[in-house]
């Protein structure tokens, strides 16, 4: 018996290791809106210069204020995997989240 629980616990040891080892994969999403008000349209996504800093929804609620109807949509999919790519996506604006 004690020749069998050795083995297994290396087993699941080396099982453990791999697992925690394995690049983790993300769905990454961009908030973007479209305004419009008559014949003027106009089109943002997050971290947009058009936006001068602000979210989508602050500035959807600012055109909303100004007579302009709003559609706000998450878009641009897109998947990465491992941090460095997530954290540069997220660094554009992109929201990341694990598969």
């Amino acid at each position: 018996m004690k020749n069998f629980i050795l083995p297994l616990l290396v087993v699941v040891f080396i099982a453990l290791l791999n697992t925690s080892c394995e690049q983790k994969c993300y769905d990454c999403t961009k908030k973007c809106g479209t305004c419009t008000k008559g014949f003027v349209s106009v089109f943002g996504c997050e971290k947009d210069s058009l936006l001068s800093g602000f979210s989508v929804d602050s500035w959807e609620f600012y055109l909303e204020s100004q007579g302009y109807t709003c559609t706000v949509t998450n878009t641009n999919d897109t998947e990465v995997c491992g941090l460095q790519e997530k954290k540069s996506l997220e660094d554009e604006g992109y929201k990341c989240v694990v598969q």
